[in-house]
């Protein structure tokens, strides 16, 4: 590991530890409006075991962090720190065999093949929920690619048990970012693998435990499926150019994405369902591989007669390399991630069958996105941020934070701590606020010299760092967080 980037690369070894509440340093001034709320991180901590290690950024066992905000003296604010790893069948097994026990998105099954053809028709999958945090009503749960859901105390971050489902839907794989309502009813989306692929759009009502299937539409390949995105009248689905090899997945015992081609001749699709009668519209748009959404939304027509144009911002890269760059292998050598990563605008015009991207900053390279929970899934914001990588193509991982003007196609402002890496911008917004940018982010970064990660709250109309967060520890680098306010039910 170059020596350079010693230090600020920490977040990618399993020295991180099970705390309980432990005091945080504050320093600057944190807003008053957040005292009582908790700042929930969620991500890989466990790569590394005595007799195997995982392959990928993806793949580390799972823990769990909260920092509590509260009131401090002569009127600052105090916080605390608490982690628990997520208690897993897969960390339980893990941990057992003293090596990775199953599969995952870049380490192979190292279960034989006659024992994976015993579980053909109901596999082994991982339940290690590293990647969102979510919640069923009041519910709260981790997730990871796979249809297992695991739910969490947010306060203790103890492991609650297994979301049990009481409906026979068959789903394989799954969407890492089911979302939450204004009532409390979980979404997702899902996919039955065989000869044909099944996406299933479908939700969980607060207090029930059964998948609802708004949709069902069927493919002969797959795309990758980490995300999708809401307005308030549609599901969006993106279909990358990477499409699965559901054969090569059931009988390989490769990592989960060695079962994916890319098929760039074959273009890539968006996919929109209607959340009121189930219908499915598709367009066909050049090659690319996504993430994550930035926003998406209604656009009326002119006359206010004619259906809406639904429009989507969306992280894009043109090929499949950043699969491969995240290896831990890479990321550990401290090598840049140098994929190229813009946002682009999709128009999915009513009566077309394609869609042209348009690219929104062409100077910015960027992921992680995040807006104003008030405009995420209802309406356009102007403004976003992001986690942004050096131009320069130098720096390891994340090394900034954004903010973009989508419409003006310029980068507005950006934060950045010297010799860090910055992870993702979670928008926190000001409780009742409608302004898009009212409301603080909140920055897991890790410097060269930090003790431990430092959490910046960064004010997101001039992007000047308000105060700083400063764990007692290295919280490894993860993907998502959560915001749970005082008033929210835990």
């Amino acid at each position: 590991m170059p020596e350079i980037f010693s230090t600020r690369l920490r977040g990618l070894q399993s020295t991180a530890r099970e705390l309980p509440d432990t005091p945080v340093e504050v320093r600057g001034q944190v807003p008053s409006w957040m005292l009582g709320g908790s700042l929930l991180l969620n991500g890989p901590a466990l790569w590394d075991l005595p007799h195997g290690s995982y392959a990928h950024w993806f793949d580390g066992l799972a823990m769990l962090h909260r920092v509590r905000l509260a009131p401090g003296e002569v009127g600052g604010a105090s916080a605390s720190y608490r982690s628990r790893y997520l208690q897993t069948d897969d960390l339980r097994e893990s941990l057992a065999a003293r090596k990775p026990a199953r599969a995952a998105f870049g380490t192979a099954d190292p279960a034989g093949f006659f024992t994976r053809m015993r579980h053909l028709r109901h596999p082994n999958v991982t339940d290690n929920g590293a990647v969102v945090m979510a919640r069923i009503g009041s519910q709260w749960v981790a997730q990871t690619e796979t249809p297992l859901l695991t739910s969490f105390d947010p306060d203790t971050l103890a492991t609650t048990g297994r979301i049990v489902y009481d409906d026979r839907e068959v789903i394989h794989v799954m969407s890492a970012h089911g979302m939450t309502d204004a009532q409390g009813t979980y979404w997702n989306v899902g996919l039955e693998l065989g000869p044909k692929c099944t996406y299933k759009l479908f939700k969980i009502v607060a207090g029930s435990r059964t998948r609802e299937v708004v949709a069902r539409w069927s493919v002969r390949q797959a795309g990758y499926l980490h995300a999708f995105a809401m307005t308030p009248t549609h599901a969006i689905v993106w279909q990358p150019a990477m499409r699965l090899n559901a054969l090569k997945l059931a009988f390989s015992g490769k990592g989960f994405i060695d079962s994916f081609a890319w098929k760039g001749e074959a273009g890539s699709r968006i996919d929109a369902i209607s959340l009121t009668d189930g219908s499915v519209r598709s367009w066909a748009v050049p090659a690319m591989t996504g993430f994550h959404a930035v926003q998406a939304w209604d656009e009326p027509s002119p006359d206010g007669r004619a259906p809406a144009t639904l429009v989507l911002d969306l992280c894009t890269t043109d090929g499949p390399e950043i699969f491969a760059a995240l290896r831990m292998e890479r990321l550990r050598a401290g090598q840049p991630v140098g994929v190229q990563h813009r946002v682009q605008r999709y128009r999915l015009e009513p009566g077309r069958s394609d869609a042209q991207p348009l690219p929104l900053v062409d100077a910015a390279s960027v992921e992680l996105p995040s807006v104003h929970g008030a405009y995420w899934g209802k309406k356009q914001s102007r403004h976003a941020w992001f986690a942004g990588f050096d131009p320069e193509g130098q720096a390891p991982m994340f090394d900034r934070t954004v903010k973009l003007d989508l419409d003006g196609g310029r980068i507005a402002g950006t934060w950045q701590r010297e010799a860090a890496v910055q992870m993702e911008p979670l928008f926190v917004d000001r409780p009742g606020s409608t302004a898009e940018d009212d409301g603080v982010l909140l920055v897991p970064t890790l410097a060269e010299g930090d003790a431990g990660t430092v959490v910046g709250v960064i004010d997101p109309v001039s992007m000047r760092c308000l105060a700083t967060l400063h764990l007692p520890q290295v919280v490894p680098f993860g993907f998502h967080a959560a915001w749970k306010p005082a008033w929210m039910p835990g």
